[in-house]
Protein backbone atom coordinates (compact mmCIF):
# COMPACT_ATOMS: atom_id res chain seq x y z
CA UNK A 1 0.00 0.00 0.00
CA UNK A 2 1.57 3.94 -1.21
CA UNK A 3 2.01 5.15 1.95
CA UNK A 4 1.48 8.60 0.38
CA UNK A 5 -1.86 6.85 -1.46
CA UNK A 6 -4.89 9.68 0.86
CA UNK A 7 -2.58 12.40 1.45
CA UNK A 8 -3.62 15.90 0.00
CA UNK A 9 -1.90 19.34 -0.20
CA UNK A 10 -2.86 21.49 2.43
CA UNK A 11 -2.77 24.43 0.14
CA UNK A 12 -4.94 23.33 -2.83
CA UNK A 13 -5.86 19.90 -1.55
CA UNK A 14 -4.77 18.51 -4.37
CA UNK A 15 -3.85 14.77 -4.63
CA UNK A 16 0.36 14.37 -3.70
CA UNK A 17 2.58 11.69 -5.25
CA UNK A 18 6.16 10.90 -4.57
CA UNK A 19 9.00 12.49 -6.22
CA UNK A 20 11.97 11.51 -5.43
CA UNK A 21 12.75 12.86 -1.78
CA UNK A 22 9.77 15.01 -2.25
CA UNK A 23 5.56 15.19 -2.25
CA UNK A 24 4.21 17.41 -4.94
CA UNK A 25 0.57 17.94 -6.26
CA UNK A 26 -0.44 18.80 -9.90
CA UNK A 27 -0.97 22.73 -8.59
CA UNK A 28 3.06 22.75 -8.18
CA UNK A 29 3.33 22.61 -4.53
CA UNK A 30 6.23 20.77 -3.20
CA UNK A 31 6.93 19.59 0.11
CA UNK A 32 10.14 17.95 1.18
CA UNK A 33 10.58 14.69 3.32
CA UNK A 34 12.99 15.07 5.92
CA UNK A 35 16.18 12.56 6.51
CA UNK A 36 14.29 10.98 8.90
CA UNK A 37 10.87 10.69 6.72
CA UNK A 38 8.85 13.30 8.39
CA UNK A 39 6.89 15.85 6.37
CA UNK A 40 5.61 19.30 7.23
CA UNK A 41 2.13 19.14 5.57
CA UNK A 42 0.99 22.38 8.10
CA UNK A 43 -0.74 24.95 5.99
CA UNK A 44 1.61 28.30 6.14
CA UNK A 45 -1.57 30.41 5.49
CA UNK A 46 -3.04 28.88 9.07
CA UNK A 47 -0.44 28.76 11.72
CA UNK A 48 3.56 29.08 11.95
CA UNK A 49 4.68 25.71 12.90
CA UNK A 50 8.09 27.61 14.60
CA UNK A 51 6.23 27.72 17.47
CA UNK A 52 3.44 25.30 17.26
CA UNK A 53 3.07 21.58 19.22
CA UNK A 54 5.62 20.42 22.40
CA UNK A 55 9.03 21.85 21.54
CA UNK A 56 12.17 19.41 21.50
CA UNK A 57 12.62 19.61 25.24
CA UNK A 58 8.83 18.32 26.04
CA UNK A 59 9.25 15.82 23.75
CA UNK A 60 12.56 14.15 25.57
CA UNK A 61 10.56 14.30 28.61
CA UNK A 62 8.08 12.20 26.86
CA UNK A 63 10.28 9.99 25.43
CA UNK A 64 12.16 9.46 28.72
CA UNK A 65 9.18 8.79 30.35
CA UNK A 66 7.71 6.17 28.07
CA UNK A 67 10.94 4.34 28.72
CA UNK A 68 10.37 3.48 31.73
CA UNK A 69 7.42 1.16 30.94
CA UNK A 70 5.48 3.09 33.30
CA UNK A 71 2.44 3.53 30.48
CA UNK A 72 2.99 0.07 29.01
CA UNK A 73 -0.62 -1.11 29.75
CA UNK A 74 -2.48 1.48 28.27
CA UNK A 75 -0.58 1.20 25.40
CA UNK A 76 -1.41 -2.30 25.45
CA UNK A 77 -4.70 -1.68 25.54
CA UNK A 78 -5.11 0.19 23.42
CA UNK A 79 -3.50 -1.88 20.79
CA UNK A 80 -5.92 -4.78 21.87
CA UNK A 81 -8.97 -1.82 21.39
CA UNK A 82 -7.54 -1.22 17.88
CA UNK A 83 -6.52 -4.83 16.93
CA UNK A 84 -10.37 -6.28 17.42
CA UNK A 85 -11.38 -3.56 14.96
CA UNK A 86 -9.55 -4.79 11.93
CA UNK A 87 -8.40 -1.34 10.66
CA UNK A 88 -6.69 -0.84 7.84
CA UNK A 89 -5.98 3.04 7.73
CA UNK A 90 -5.62 4.21 10.99
CA UNK A 91 -4.77 8.25 11.73
CA UNK A 92 -3.77 8.92 15.44
CA UNK A 93 -4.60 12.39 15.33
CA UNK A 94 -2.20 14.09 17.68
CA UNK A 95 0.43 11.70 17.82
CA UNK A 96 3.54 13.49 19.54
CA UNK A 97 6.79 11.33 19.63
CA UNK A 98 4.69 8.36 18.11
CA UNK A 99 4.75 6.09 20.99
CA UNK A 100 0.74 4.85 20.66
CA UNK A 101 1.18 5.71 16.86
CA UNK A 102 4.03 2.89 16.52
CA UNK A 103 3.09 0.41 19.07
CA UNK A 104 -0.13 0.10 16.87
CA UNK A 105 1.80 0.15 13.57
CA UNK A 106 3.85 -3.12 15.02
CA UNK A 107 0.68 -4.63 16.40
CA UNK A 108 -1.78 -4.33 12.97
CA UNK A 109 1.13 -5.40 10.50
CA UNK A 110 -1.07 -4.73 7.42
CA UNK A 111 -2.51 -0.89 8.06
CA UNK A 112 -1.57 1.72 7.26
CA UNK A 113 -0.75 4.18 9.89
CA UNK A 114 -0.64 7.95 9.66
CA UNK A 115 0.96 10.35 12.35
CA UNK A 116 -0.51 14.03 12.81
CA UNK A 117 0.68 16.60 15.27
CA UNK A 118 1.73 20.19 15.25
CA UNK A 119 4.66 19.51 16.75
CA UNK A 120 8.00 19.26 13.90
CA UNK A 121 10.32 17.44 16.96
CA UNK A 122 7.67 15.29 17.78
CA UNK A 123 6.72 13.99 14.29
CA UNK A 124 10.70 13.79 13.68
CA UNK A 125 11.45 11.44 16.77
CA UNK A 126 8.52 9.52 16.11
CA UNK A 127 9.54 8.58 12.49
CA UNK A 128 13.21 7.97 13.48
CA UNK A 129 11.63 5.44 15.94
CA UNK A 130 9.19 4.26 13.04
CA UNK A 131 12.60 3.76 11.04
CA UNK A 132 14.76 2.21 13.77
CA UNK A 133 12.58 -0.58 14.20
CA UNK A 134 12.10 -1.21 10.39
CA UNK A 135 8.42 -0.16 9.90
CA UNK A 136 7.24 0.79 6.81
CA UNK A 137 3.50 1.10 7.13
CA UNK A 138 3.61 4.97 8.80
CA UNK A 139 4.00 7.98 7.49
CA UNK A 140 4.31 11.18 9.89
CA UNK A 141 3.63 14.72 9.54
CA UNK A 142 3.59 18.10 11.06
CA UNK A 143 -0.19 19.04 10.75
CA UNK A 144 -2.98 20.12 12.04
CA UNK A 145 -5.51 17.72 13.42
CA UNK A 146 -8.32 20.31 12.89
CA UNK A 147 -7.39 20.35 8.91
CA UNK A 148 -5.31 16.75 8.15
CA UNK A 149 -4.01 17.06 4.87
CA UNK A 150 -6.21 13.56 3.78
CA UNK A 151 -9.08 13.07 1.25
CA UNK A 152 -12.53 12.29 2.64
CA UNK A 153 -13.65 9.07 4.43
CA UNK A 154 -9.94 7.63 4.24
CA UNK A 155 -9.42 5.87 7.28
CA UNK A 156 -11.04 3.27 9.00
CA UNK A 157 -9.97 4.23 12.19
CA UNK A 158 -9.43 7.38 14.03
CA UNK A 159 -7.27 7.29 17.54
CA UNK A 160 -7.35 10.81 19.71
CA UNK A 161 -4.88 9.73 22.77
CA UNK A 162 -4.93 12.15 25.66
CA UNK A 163 -5.64 15.28 22.39
CA UNK A 164 -7.96 17.54 21.38
CA UNK A 165 -11.60 16.21 19.50
CA UNK A 166 -11.03 17.55 16.37
CA UNK A 167 -14.60 15.93 15.82
CA UNK A 168 -15.33 17.63 12.61
CA UNK A 169 -12.25 16.23 10.85
CA UNK A 170 -12.40 12.92 12.49
CA UNK A 171 -16.42 12.48 10.83
CA UNK A 172 -14.69 13.73 7.45
CA UNK A 173 -11.87 11.63 7.59
CA UNK A 174 -13.60 8.57 9.15
CA UNK A 175 -15.43 6.11 6.66
CA UNK A 176 -18.76 5.34 7.23
CA UNK A 177 -18.70 2.27 9.70
CA UNK A 178 -15.41 3.37 10.70
CA UNK A 179 -14.33 3.86 14.58
CA UNK A 180 -13.19 6.24 16.53
CA UNK A 181 -11.44 5.80 19.80
CA UNK A 182 -10.73 8.33 22.58
CA UNK A 183 -8.46 8.10 25.02
CA UNK A 184 -9.08 10.27 28.12
CA UNK A 185 -7.77 10.46 31.87
CA UNK A 186 -9.87 8.24 34.32
CA UNK A 187 -11.41 10.00 37.30
CA UNK A 188 -8.18 8.77 39.76
CA UNK A 189 -5.21 9.21 36.67
CA UNK A 190 -2.41 10.47 38.26
CA UNK A 191 -3.75 10.52 41.84
CA UNK A 192 -0.65 9.73 43.34
CA UNK A 193 1.35 12.53 41.53
CA UNK A 194 -1.49 15.26 42.67
CA UNK A 195 -1.28 13.96 45.82
CA UNK A 196 2.34 14.38 46.02
CA UNK A 197 2.20 18.10 44.94
CA UNK A 198 -1.05 19.64 46.24
CA UNK A 199 -2.82 20.17 49.28
CA UNK A 200 -5.99 19.69 48.66
CA UNK A 201 -6.54 16.90 45.68
CA UNK A 202 -9.75 16.68 42.88
CA UNK A 203 -10.68 13.86 41.63
CA UNK A 204 -10.86 14.06 37.24
CA UNK A 205 -14.42 14.61 35.97
CA UNK A 206 -15.83 11.91 34.08
CA UNK A 207 -15.74 12.37 30.31
CA UNK A 208 -19.67 12.40 28.80
CA UNK A 209 -19.51 13.55 25.53
CA UNK A 210 -21.26 12.68 22.52
CA UNK A 211 -21.03 13.15 19.20
CA UNK A 212 -23.34 13.68 15.79
CA UNK A 213 -22.60 11.50 13.41
CA UNK A 214 -21.28 8.80 15.73
CA UNK A 215 -22.68 6.17 17.84
CA UNK A 216 -21.17 5.11 21.15
CA UNK A 217 -20.16 1.60 20.91
CA UNK A 218 -18.67 0.79 24.35
CA UNK A 219 -16.15 2.14 27.22
CA UNK A 220 -13.42 0.08 28.21
CA UNK A 221 -10.76 0.93 31.16
CA UNK A 222 -7.51 0.35 31.77
CA UNK A 223 -6.62 0.71 35.96
CA UNK A 224 -2.90 -0.50 37.54
CA UNK A 225 -0.64 1.24 40.25
CA UNK A 226 2.93 1.85 38.78
CA UNK A 227 5.86 3.51 40.81
CA UNK A 228 8.29 6.18 38.31
CA UNK A 229 11.87 5.45 40.03
CA UNK A 230 13.48 8.35 39.42
CA UNK A 231 13.53 12.28 39.86
CA UNK A 232 14.08 12.70 36.10
CA UNK A 233 10.96 10.21 35.45
CA UNK A 234 8.80 12.08 38.02
CA UNK A 235 9.50 15.32 36.91
CA UNK A 236 9.35 14.24 33.05
CA UNK A 237 6.22 12.80 33.97
CA UNK A 238 4.65 15.89 35.66
CA UNK A 239 5.72 17.97 32.17
CA UNK A 240 3.73 15.31 30.46
CA UNK A 241 0.20 17.00 32.20
CA UNK A 242 -1.91 19.65 32.30
CA UNK A 243 -0.91 20.49 36.26
CA UNK A 244 2.71 21.47 34.88
CA UNK A 245 1.74 24.81 33.58
CA UNK A 246 -0.90 26.02 36.31
CA UNK A 247 0.81 24.84 39.42
CA UNK A 248 3.05 27.45 41.85
CA UNK A 249 6.45 27.00 42.02
CA UNK A 250 6.30 26.31 45.24
CA UNK A 251 3.96 22.54 44.73
CA UNK A 252 6.15 22.28 41.60
CA UNK A 253 9.24 22.19 44.33
CA UNK A 254 7.85 19.51 46.47
CA UNK A 255 8.70 16.83 43.31
CA UNK A 256 11.90 17.98 43.15
CA UNK A 257 13.37 15.79 46.29
CA UNK A 258 11.19 12.90 45.36
CA UNK A 259 13.32 9.41 44.06
CA UNK A 260 10.43 7.34 43.91
CA UNK A 261 6.61 7.85 43.27
CA UNK A 262 3.81 5.80 42.95
CA UNK A 263 0.49 6.58 41.62
CA UNK A 264 -2.33 5.70 39.70
CA UNK A 265 -3.42 4.81 36.21
CA UNK A 266 -6.73 5.12 35.01
CA UNK A 267 -7.76 5.55 31.79
CA UNK A 268 -10.83 5.73 29.79
CA UNK A 269 -11.65 4.25 26.27
CA UNK A 270 -14.26 5.62 24.23
CA UNK A 271 -15.42 4.22 21.39
CA UNK A 272 -17.55 5.44 18.32
CA UNK A 273 -18.84 4.00 15.10
CA UNK A 274 -19.77 6.51 12.45
CA UNK A 275 -22.99 6.22 11.10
Amino acid sequence: MEKEKYIVCPICRGGLKRCNSSLKCEGGHSYDLAKSGYVNLLNPGKKNNAKAGDSKEMIRARTLFFQTGCYEGIKNALCDIASSLSPSVIIDAGCGEGYYTNSLAMTINNALVFGFDMSKFGTEHASKQARAKGLKSTLFSVSNIFDMPLENECADLVVNMFAPVAIDEFRRTLRTGGHLIIGVAGVHHLEGLKRAIYDEVYLNEKFNDTYEGFVPVSVKSVKYSTTVNSSEAIWALFQMTPYFHRTSIADKEKLLGLSSLTTEVEVDFYIFKKI
